[in-house]
């Protein structure tokens, strides 16, 4: 995953930190991380961290304490420690079929073990609120190991001292491997860090650097902030809650509360003006992907339709070729497939992708109910609530998943993909 944090700071301490393993002599193998915040005074608070076991030893002075009770977690692995141990070695002359089922044990008692080890892990977040894994991730089964890299430790203590992180770096000591060399950094990974990372720190950060942050917006979070103190809570406000030193309004776009995806967000004034001003000429190129109730027999067109808000059902849009704005789409079919609803019924979907040419209120999902005679699935305003997927109430079907722009500073081409977190 990317760096969700500036390293330059974090790599002086971690060079420290190398110094010091060299000067003891350490043999051990595994990541290091270091984690430079500030505190409500502004003054420099440095954190360390080791992934894993030390030498065998989940806490160490002068490092951060791992997410769990130790005593509790040695607890968890006992029961089933010694038959897993026997599972591990296979006795002499041993079939196949007696094989298959010593793994089958194996696996069923190692599954049951770590489903115990991680009710025990707790996680101190952006909001100074403690979550579980169940809180924050919709894995079933997590990796061996989620939870225990530098990462998560550094960013949990941050949080929970009331810390504003600041620079973020690991590396990896000892023993050379396929992946990994030593004393050289990486960013949190994508196989553990990355499932819990996101919910740990409020936002999935795709892209940093000094002058903008690309962040996918999960569904259900507001872009910006809303009227009255229980929609203070939104991209923006989580952005600047990490990043202090954003301006007060480093929006230029905004999704529906109800749609995920990608969004671009200004840390400075002459940032956002350029990236304002290449949303107003359309030189941002986006595209969404989304999942219609029903079949739409084209295979791609162009929709322009006028519209605007209904004054007597707000934020409902209505057809208006007076007063309406112009709404300018293009679209292409992907595939039409059978989805089951929320009524247990088998219907027919066809999933679409988006190109949106202008910027109005609810654009994409006013042009499918209305254009291709299609709502997108999960959107109670023109759509049906039963029409949504199962496993899917209340989760509109629209993802931004593609964004394009050149760098307000160096011009560059800037293009960023994500998938959609739903079947399509």
């Amino acid at each position: 995953m990317f760096a969700p944090f500036d390293e330059s700071k974090a790599r002086a301490v971690c060079q420290q930190m190398m110094a010091e393993l060299e000067r003891e002599g350490c043999a051990w193998t595994g990541m290091f991380g270091a984690l430079v915040c500030q505190d409500a005074s502004g003054k420099e608070v440095v954190l360390r961290a080791f992934g894993g076991s030390f030498d065998g030893a989940w806490n160490r002075e002068g490092f951060a304490s791992p997410l769990f009770d130790e005593q509790k977690y040695n607890a968890a692995i006992l029961p089933n420690d010694k038959r897993i141990h026997e599972l591990s070695v296979a006795p002499p002359n041993e079939t196949q079929e007696q094989k298959a089922a010593r793994d089958k044990e194996r696996l069923f008692l190692c599954n049951q073990t770590l489903q115990k080890i991680y009710s025990l892990y707790r996680f101190c977040c952006f909001d100074q609120k403690w979550r579980t894994f169940d809180d924050i991730s919709q894995e079933k089964l997590l990796p061996t190991g989620t939870g225990d890299c530098s990462a998560p430790k550094l960013l949990s203590q941050a949080f929970s001292l009331g810390l504003v992180p600041v620079s973020l770096a690991e590396f990896y000591w000892g023993k050379p491997n396929s992946r990994l060399v030593p004393k050289n950094f990486y960013p949190p990974c994508d196989e553990k860090c990355a499932l819990i990372l996101p919910a740990i720190l409020g936002l999935e950060i795709v892209y940093r650097d000094k002058n903008i942050l690309v962040v996918n917006k999960p569904s259900g979070l507001l872009s910006v902030p809303g009227r009255g103190e229980g929609k203070q809570d939104c991209v923006v406000t989580r952005a600047q809650k990490l990043f202090p030193q954003m301006i007060q309004q480093p929006s230029v776009h905004r999704l529906d509360m109800d749609t995920s995806g990608l969004m671009v967000l200004a840390f400075d004034q002459d940032s956002h003006r350029a990236l304002n001003a290449q949303f107003e000429n359309r030189l941002v190129q986006k595209k969404y992907v989304a999942v219609l109730d029903g079949v739409v027999k084209e295979e791609s067109g162009r929709v322009e339709l006028k519209h605007r808000v209904d004054l007597d059902n707000r934020p409902r849009q209505i057809l208006d070729d007076v007063y309406g704005k112009l709404a300018v789409t293009e679209w292409h079919r992907l595939r039409v497939w059978t989805r089951r609803g929320l009524d247990g019924k088998e219907r027919k979907a066809t999933s679409v992708l988006f190109e949106p040419h202008t910027g109005r209120t609810h654009q994409l999902r006013v042009a499918s109910a209305y254009a291709l005679g299609a709502a997108i699935v999960g959107d109670n305003l023109y759509g049906q609530e039963e029409n949504s997927l199962q496993g899917q109430k209340g989760r509109l079907l629209l993802h931004a998943s593609d964004l394009s722009f050149a760098h307000p500073v160096t011009g560059q081409r800037m293009e960023f993909h994500s998938d959609p977190p739903f079947k399509f």
